[in-house]
């Protein structure tokens, strides 16, 4: 039996694991670590220092800040980290890779497989697109998402980035001096309602368009990737992994 402790348990996308928890027969979650309150009947601790040491992943939706608390605690704890968290600085990626170097993190910034497919798919796209097509990104969440763009938009845009050679980034447009660029990507947010994800890439050539889209219907899906990453990083070696790795 694989042993969780969740990070966020008690948000959207804690809960979601819980539920999701109960058709994994070969894990459990043990504990829980969140600021709030709520009642569960799994242990919640609001303090790294009341969780069980006795655990095999930690698992972590949170804030930036509350998961390097986390990756801390799995650090000091020798265990796995599973993170679904974005939003990191460039100081706080710079110490998950230093931690990755001696306990397996697993990171990603969307854990559904559909979304991960995209971004495989963009690297089977001919070159044509990527020298002779302006290309834009627009993604899309609820109103209490906090970050901006959203880590996927930033994920793809870096992907789209070493594939076409474009190194200029716009994220949104305002002005009157914005006549597009050929090095341009554009990045753009949309906020509102209880959408769970949208991710749309357009690629605008002359006279033809091109779009390719992902949308989350349901939370589920990243649960289902956060638990499948969880029983299949405890297995394996310190190192920085990512849904590409638990794809292949």
């Amino acid at each position: 039996m694989i042993k969780l402790i969740v990070a966020g348990i008690l948000g959207r996308m804690g809960k979601e694991i819980v539920s999701l928890s109960e058709e994994f027969e070969d894990i459990s979650i043990i504990a829980g670590f969140d600021r709030e309150k709520g009642s569960i009947s799994i242990p919640v601790k609001k303090t790294k220092d009341e969780l069980p040491r006795e655990f095999d992943v930690a698992v972590d939706f949170t804030s930036p800040e509350a998961a390097m608390k986390m990756l801390e605690f799995s650090l000091d704890s020798k265990k796995p980290f599973v993170t679904g968290t974005t939003g990191f600085s460039n100081k706080e990626e710079k110490e998950i890779k230093r931690v990755s170097k001696k306990i397996p993190v697993f990171k990603a910034s969307n854990m559904s497989m559909g979304i991960n497919s995209i971004m495989e798919i963009l690297g089977r796209l001919p070159g044509i697109l990527y020298e002779n097509f302006d290309i834009e990104i627009v993604e899309t969440h609820h109103r209490l998402k906090k970050d901006s763009p959203s880590g996927t938009a930033l994920t793809l845009g870096k992907i789209i980035s070493e594939l076409s050679g474009k190194k200029s980034f716009l994220f949104g447009r305002k002005g009157k001096k914005l006549k597009r660029k050929k090095d341009d990507i554009g990045l753009h947010s949309v906020r509102g309602g209880t959408v769970v994800g949208t991710h749309t890439v357009y690629f605008h050539g002359d006279n033809e368009s091109i779009e390719i889209t992902h949308t989350a219907n349901s939370r589920r899906i990243f649960a289902v990737g956060a638990l499948t990453a969880a029983r299949w990083i405890v297995k394996k070696k310190p190192g920085l992994y990512s849904m590409k790795n638990l794809l292949v």
